[in-house]
This record gives C-alpha cells, sequence and structure tokens, in this order.
C-alpha cells in the first residue's frame, strides 16, 4: 500500500483513506484523538446549503455546497464503527478521544448513532456543547443550527487524559466559526487548541484521522503538541501543507528553523 506522506517538524500528514491508514499505527501510540469526521447527513449533496448555492441566494459559497466523501448514511455508519474500532487500538491505556457530531436537524438521529457507537467501543465521557451563536443564526429549518456536539472518551480500563487535576472548565464552549473558511466544515483553531491543552502536555501526540485543512495541525503546532494525521481528499490534503508550511515559516521569527521535509511516497 502506497501513501503519499508530508513530513515537517512535529507534523505527520498522510494523503490517505483512515480506514486502510489506522491500522498501520503502532497499537498504543496515541495520546489523543481529536477530529472532526463527516457528519452522516449528506451535507452539501442536494440539502439546504446546497439548494442556496444553486439558487444563488446572497451569501452562499460554492465551496460550502462541495458534497463530503463518506458523508451519506450508510457510508457514515460503516466508517464510524470502523475508524473508532481502529482508535480503541491506537489509544494509550489513558488518552481522550473527541469526536465533534452535529447536534441536531437533519433527516436522522445522528448525535443518537454515534453516542452509541462511541458507547459499545470506549468509556463515553461528556458530551460537550460547542456554542456557536456569537455569530449569526446558523442554518436549518424551522430551528437554526446553533451549537454542535464533541463528545468525548477514553478507553475502558483506562482513565481520562487531563493535563493538570486541579483544573476544571465549563462543559458548553463558545467560539465563533470561522469567518473564512478553507473548508466546508472547518472548526476554529482556537476551540481545538482549547481542547488539545486540556487534554495532553506538550510533546503528546495527537491524532485527527480526518484532518481536512489541517486546523488540528495548526493548533498542536501553536501549543508543543506533536501531530499525526490522514486526508482522503487531494484538494484539501494539498492546501493543509501548505498551510502547516506557513505556520512553521511563521514560527521562525521566534524560534530556531524547522527542517523541511520533501512530501515523499511512503510504502507502507
Amino acid at each position: 500500500m502506497i501513501f503519499e506522506t508530508y513530513q515537517r517538524g512535529p507534523v505527520t500528514l498522510v494523503l490517505a483513506d483512515a480506514l486502510e491508514w489506522l491500522p498501520t499505527l503502532e497499537a498504543g501510540s496515541v495520546d489523543m484523538i481529536w477530529t472532526d469526521p463527516p457528519f452522516g447527513h449528506g451535507n452539501q449533496d442536494g440539502d439546504l446549503q446546497a439548494s442556496r448555492v444553486r439558487d444563488g441566494v446572497k451569501g452562499a459559497r460554492k465551496r460550502d455546497s462541495e458534497p463530503i466523501a463518506n458523508d451519506s448514511g450508510p457510508e457514515f455508519d460503516e466508517l464510524m464503527r470502523a475508524f473508532l474500532d481502529q482508535s480503541v487500538r491506537v489509544l494509550n491505556r489513558d488518552c481522550c478521544c473527541c469526536c465533534c457530531c452535529m447536534a441536531g436537524g437533519g433527516p436522522t438521529v445522528t448525535f443518537a448513532r454515534v453516542s452509541r457507537y462511541i458507547d459499545e467501543r470506549l468509556a463515553f465521557f461528556q458530551a460537550i456543547v460547542w456554542d456557536k451563536s456569537a455569530r449569526g443564526n446558523g442554518m436549518g429549518w424551522r430551528y437554526r443550527r446553533n451549537y454542535e456536539f464533541v463528545m468525548v472518551a477514553h478507553r475502558k480500563g483506562g482513565k481520562l487524559l487531563w493535563a493538570n487535576d486541579e483544573m476544571a472548565v465549563p462543559n458548553i464552549v463558545r467560539h465563533c466559526p470561522p469567518i473564512e473558511r478553507i473548508h466546508p466544515n472547518e472548526k476554529p483553531v482556537a476551540m481545538i487548541e482549547d481542547f488539545v491543552q486540556w487534554h495532553t502536555t506538550p510533546d503528546q501526540l495527537v491524532c485527527d484521522p480526518f484532518t481536512g485543512s489541517g486546523t488540528t495541525a495548526i493548533a498542536c503546532i501553536r501549543t508543543g503538541r506533536r501531530f499525526i494525521g490522514c486526508e482522503i481528499e487531494r484538494k484539501y490534503f494539498d492546501i493543509a501543507c501548505a498551510r502547516i508550511d506557513r505556520e512553521l515559516d511563521q514560527g521562525r521569527l521566534f524560534d530556531k528553523p524547522v527542517a523541511a521535509v520533501e512530501t515523499q511516497k511512503t510504502l507502507m
């Protein structure tokens, strides 16, 4: 199996299907998973956002109407179960798994299925609410989508990885979504930085099997964590690599230079 791999400093990013790539990782090698998998609603594939673009509604952006891989019901269910099975294998005994999840709306109760899939495989800890109401009214029919869940769990038999036992944080986090998004479902860097710093210490390894435009990698660079991840779409893999390069180059103003490693094809 041949994967294309970008590696520079604390960051390793692979162009691959998550379900083909995750089995290549060493068991127990990951301290934290932070990821935003497809939502399972067929988003951008004939939904409200796509229709807004089709009808020329002011403010609707074409890039937000592009279909996302594995975002239909049956494909999504298979993806999530297999992803979580692999998560159990690659995570340390004491660890954290943070999985973003649409909170409500759409044709199916996705968050309930995701919760069940997590609980069957991991020790479910809590559903954290990401409150997006600081900007805009969200999308949706009748009820506007102003929040999402971040499902937090850890391996059964272990404990939740927590950076500071004297610290406690609210289970509602408030961050504005990015104003200019590179990816349709891009999350704010600051929010991921919060979770990474709550659950890990510097130099621990954070994994994102659905990297998208590379936001988790950027959060890890800024907080001094190591990052490993994969992205299935060439377009977003290239965007993420360029974004990571810019972030590491910017760091040279204050730190010693990070040597570049050419993107390479790695036989795995």
